[in-house]
């Protein structure tokens, strides 16, 4: 069963396409969002998108703040780019014919909180960012691996934040690993749970 309208992806990316070649100020578009303190680090983000009011939260960890009330805005940046990339993962699945049965993803960071408490020079940024994508499909290696590659290039979060910092991946197809980017030195902790 494949998740994807592939045709209906593929028409909507061909119809954006044609028209942005034609209007390119179609294209220029200037997201916004508002944000409040409720209390302490606590906060409330609220916007319009698709015609409809969306609100959401964000909170800290106790030991840093907060009360553990909502996701840390970490979280939502990880999440923004796993969004963003399953996103894109499927309209790339449209136009390299890959069969999606399933397709999961799963963000991983790594950064030293010293930063951040300006103990000594460590940076407060995350240092890098592993993409861990998993699909389930009778599609070639060779598609999947085609279907990744036209993801990232049009992925706006992952550009955006591979400018910043190195995006690593590892890459299965059926549960086999077919593609890992993960240099030596960096230590790939899936166990791990931060109070981030």
């Amino acid at each position: 069963m494949d998740l994807v309208d592939r045709q209906k992806l593929r028409a909507n990316l061909e119809h954006l396409s044609e028209r942005l070649k034609s209007e390119p100020d179609f294209g220029k578009v200037w997201p916004s969002v508002e944000t409040s303190l409720v209390s302490d680090v606590l906060s409330s983000s609220k916007f319009v998108q698709y015609e409809k009011d969306f609100e959401f939260r964000s909170d800290e960890a106790l030991l840093r703040g907060g009360g553990g009330e909502a996701p840390s805005p970490l979280r939502y940046l990880m999440s923004s780019l796993a969004f963003c990339q399953q996103g894109f993962y499927a309209k790339a699945s449209s136009i390299t014919d890959v069969v999606l049965e399933a397709s999961d993803v799963r963000i991983l960071t790594y950064m030293d909180m010293r930063g951040e408490h300006r103990v000594d020079d460590t940076p407060a940024n995350p240092q890098w960012m592993v993409v861990e994508a998993k699909f389930t499909t009778e599609s070639t290696t060779e598609n999947v691996l085609l279907m990744v590659e036209e993801a990232n290039a049009r992925c706006p979060v992952g550009n955006l934040l591979r400018r910043a910092i190195p995006i690593y991946e590892q890459i299965y197809r059926n549960r086999t690993l077919i593609s890992d980017t993960v240099p030596d030195g960096v230590n790939v902790n899936w166990g791990w749970h931060s109070p981030r």
